[in-house]
């Protein structure tokens, strides 16, 4: 190799380097060889010290990381040219041209012996020669992965991906250059592992049957290509190009063979073609063994799911524990990931072994070959071909009529005879839970020296919680305990698609939990997916209404598309027949929602929305019964989001109708928490200008009176009827209420029943808060012992009626308040009765003080 005045590095394998006179030089820690290889690896691109950083020190950086990073690249800097790398700001680059780099060269050559093919039988001149050699001596250096002391760097991931590829297409040279040579036996060793190595490749192939034929082994030659051209309709459901075709017309043309027209089997189904999974399955027996019975009673069962659940490997178990039972009877797994509708009937023909021959329909064939065959078919993954999978499946089982097929999909076929089962998450709870199981097992595989303690264990239930008892999520997420501890598992959660990537080099390239959600979200159509995405703003359970709100749709479209999503498994309905999504599926929809940029307007309607929920629910502790109170815990959680939102747009109107809604809820449910979500109001409105200012501080000052401070309460009181004053509007009922309860409590009673009166006043035409007021008032009544109390109590009662409410459990217990000192037998009576409503209808603080 000629020697240049350039420095030169080999990432093909462990860092090595040489300066420019080639002497080899040794980096004497795995820091500089890190700092050399991430410069090699952006060479001629800026990157960033902060980058550089995060990689030498990803969890555990220096006091001074700055100046660390400075001794390093001083140390690298000696090995470089002058000059190679420079400074810009906050980054460094390494010039490309003051370097030599083996997987640059490796390229090079090769493109140019791809360009300029050896031809058998003609010599070669001394440039193919050198060109030859140079390849041979870069690949027999190559040992172990390329930038094999980056493994945990994701960019380093993406060119090991692109050099391994480039190493395939030096090995086909080498091959082809050796064929040319007349080395057939040394090319055909060579060719046979490429084959091994990446048997969907058709280059190796080709080679390799020229290997055969130079050789003398035409036969074998053409099984080659057989394999090939079954292999591929199996796997791709495509055939072989035109020229491989053409290679093996040769081949035939040489020996020609006359061919029936007929249908014909192949003999592939003598033996049970079944993967045999490395790992147990782990929470899934019962359901194992309820499809595997739902067999005999219906011959199309369809496993349903999300994207993640398993279902794949539920479909492959039941095919071995149906094979187990009957060995006459034949199980055959027919892949459909790669299919388009015009294939799914090639994947299926060439997974039973039948060839197709001309003159009926492919599908035609395969029933008449199978005819009386007692046989079961294993489709998996048919979503993408939902509706010529159907029709294939419907006429086969017509034709056939001992076929059993169990189908894997997203949605159901939706053919006669069909037997949906949906297949869930993992249970997650217990330590004896399949979820927690499952992580456990696969965590001891991936990290044998994994001993949680009590504290893991708790980390470990937030894990399989957070990803929703998905095996597949849960699987990945173990994995990662190879490289981290189960903390850094969990925080990686708020970024599960990059962090729940496949921990296993065979694994199928779909298999990360955000290309598993992918696949569906792909398959929907775009009214579908905004939908889908729209439907991400909730963080709860929701109903068609709710949906309505936020896709912008009427509520007879909303429960349409919410049907369509249910169908392909991207929602599900609850016991309590509304809608929910997966944590994971409400994850990926956010971030499409995101891109997409609609994240605002979705938002906007979202608080909107939930905003006027609240004031119908809170009108409903009118009504009998908890509903209201059952309506509004539920919602809090999306409340909260909603009032996050609103306030990181300061808008005060709709942050304070949200707030505010919680009046009567939280003094009824005894919830100083919601109340407690004002400040948040007052502390983005410190200039008081909100519209809803004077009642956030009364529920500040609720706040604070239910936490025992009232001092805090009687400040917040005041505040509110000082803007209130200030403003010269009507001054909210509550704002006097509010009032009336700090003089109640500082025993001023007089004071307070004029306050509470001037708020009845107040409430003017809402006879509800008028009414409240009115009760309230009994209180101070009764505390002073007024004469007339029971009557005004017989009259607020009068106007209660029979009614069972929230407002009315309050409203008996005033009631009672009232005549404790004067008929304490009558108080007892109003007392049991408020009790008795209070707890139908969960009002909390009635519960507290009537059964006190």
């Amino acid at each position: 190799m000629a020697r240049s005045n350039r420095a030169r590095v080999a990432v093909l394998g462990s860092l090595r380097a040489w300066t420019a006179d080639g002497h080899e030089v040794t980096l004497p820690g795995p820091l500089q060889r890190r700092v050399l290889a991430l410069l090699v690896l952006r060479r001629g691109h800026r990157l960033p010290v902060d980058s550089l950083i995060d990689a030498l020190w990803p969890s555990d950086p220096p006091a001074d990381p700055g100046g660390a990073l400075q001794n390093h690249l001083s140390r690298v800097r000696k090995l470089l040219p002058p000059g190679a790398v420079t400074s810009s700001g906050d980054a460094y680059t390494l010039d490309p041209a003051s370097i030599e780099v083996d997987a640059d060269q490796l390229a090079a050559v090769v493109t140019e012996a791809e360009t300029n093919p050896p031809t058998p039988g003609v010599p070669t001149g001394a440039k193919s020669h050198d060109v030859f050699d140079e390849i041979c001596a870069i690949v027999d250096a190559w040992h172990g992965p390329a930038y094999a002391d980056l493994l945990d760097v994701d960019e380093a991931a993406s060119e090991r991906v692109r050099l391994a590829e480039l190493r395939t297409r030096a090995l086909e040279v080498v091959a082809a250059g050796r064929l040319a040579r007349g080395e057939n036996g040394e090319a055909l060793a060579g060719l046979t592992a490429l084959v091994d190595d990446d048997p969907l490749r058709e280059r190796p192939r080709a080679l390799l049957m020229e290997a055969l034929v130079a050789t003398g082994r035409r036969t074998e030659a053409m099984r080659v290509y057989d394999d090939f051209r079954r292999l591929l309709g199996s796997e791709l459901g495509v055939g072989p190009s035109p020229s491989l075709a053409a290679q093996h017309a040769v081949l035939l043309a040489s020996d020609p063979a006359p061919q029936s027209s007929a249908p014909a089997r192949t003999g592939l189904l003598q033996t049970v073609r079944l993967p045999t999974p490395p790992l147990s399955l782990v929470g899934r027996d019962e359901l194992v063994e309820e499809v595997a019975a739902l067999t005999t009673r219906s011959r199309l069962v369809t496993l349903v799911g999300p994207g993640g659940v398993g279902k794949t490997r539920v479909l492959v178990e039941v095919g071995h524990r149906l094979a187990s039972a009957s060995r006459d009877r034949p199980v055959v797994l027919c892949e459909l990931a790669a299919a388009d509708d015009a294939s799914v009937v090639n994947l299926v023909a060439a997974a039973l072994g039948i060839d197709s021959r001309p003159g009926l329909p492919l599908a035609e064939q395969v029933a008449a070959v199978l005819d009386q065959d007692d046989l079961v078919l294993l489709a998996d993954n048919c979503e993408h071909v939902v509706g010529s999978t159907a029709t294939l499946v419907d006429q086969l089982l017509s034709a056939c009529p001992n076929l059993t097929v169990v189908a894997t999909s997203r949605e159901r076929l939706r053919i006669p005879g069909e037997h949906v089962r949906p297949v869930p998450p993992l249970d997650v709870g217990s330590d004896d839970a399949p979820a927690f199981q499952l992580f456990m097992e696969r965590a001891v595989a991936a990290s044998p020296g994994f001993a949680p303690d009590v504290a893991d264990h708790r980390v470990v239930h937030e894990i399989v919680r957070r990803v929703d008892g998905l095996p597949l999520a849960i699987e990945l997420a173990a994995a990662r305990l190879f490289t981290l501890d189960v903390d850094e598992v969990l925080a990686g959660l708020d970024h599960r698609f990059s962090t729940l990537t496949s921990g296993h080099r065979t694994s199928p390239r779909h298999e990360t939990l955000g290309a598993a959600v992918r696949w569906s979200y792909d398959l929907l159509e775009q009214p579908l997916r905004d939908a889908f995405t729209a439907l991400s703003v909730f963080v709860t359970p929701f109903t068609a209404t709710d949906a309505a709100a936020v896709v912008d749709l009427s509520e007879p479209e909303a429960t349409r598309t919410l049907e369509e999503l249910a169908e392909r498994s991207l929602v599900h309905r609850t016991p309590e027949r509304r809608y929910a999504m997966l944590e994971t599926l409400r994850a990926f929809g956010a971030e499409r929602l995101a891109e997409d940029g609609r994240s605002e307007r979705v938002s906007e309607r979202h608080a909107r929305h939930v905003v006027e929920r609240l004031e119908r629910a809170a009108l409903g502790l009118l009504d009998p019964g908890r509903a209201a109170i059952d309506e509004i815990d539920a919602s809090l959680p999306e409340l909260h989001v909603a009032l996050g939102w609103l306030l990181s747009r300061s808008d005060l109107d709709l942050a304070g109708r949200l707030v505010g809604g919680f009046l009567d809820y939280g003094l009824l449910r005894l919830r100083p928490d919601v109340f407690g979500w004002s400040s948040r109001v007052i502390a983005t409105d410190p200039g008081d200008e909100g519209p809803h200012a004077p009642l956030m501080w009364v529920l500040a000052s609720y706040a604070a009176w239910m936490a025992g401070d009232l001092v805090e309460a009687e400040r917040c009181s005041e505040r509110a009827l000082v803007i209130s004053q200030r403003r010269g509007a009507t001054i909210h009922p509550e704002v006097l209420t509010t009032r009336g309860n700090m003089a109640m409590f500082a025993g001023d009673l007089d004071e307070a029943q004029r306050r509470y009166r001037a708020a009845v006043v107040a409430a003017g035409d809402a006879p509800h808060r008028r009414l409240l007021t009115a009760a309230t008032e009994l209180l101070a009544l009764g505390y002073a012992e007024h004469h007339d109390t029971d009557s005004r109590a017989r009259s607020v009662l009068a106007e209660v009626g029979d009614a069972r409410s929230p407002f009315a459990a309050y409203l008996w217990y005033c009631a009672g308040e009232a005549v404790l000192t004067t008929d304490p037998s009558l108080a007892r009576v109003r007392f049991e009765t408020s009790l008795s409503i209070a707890r139908e209808t969960s009002a909390s603080f009635v519960v507290g003080v009537a059964g006190a």
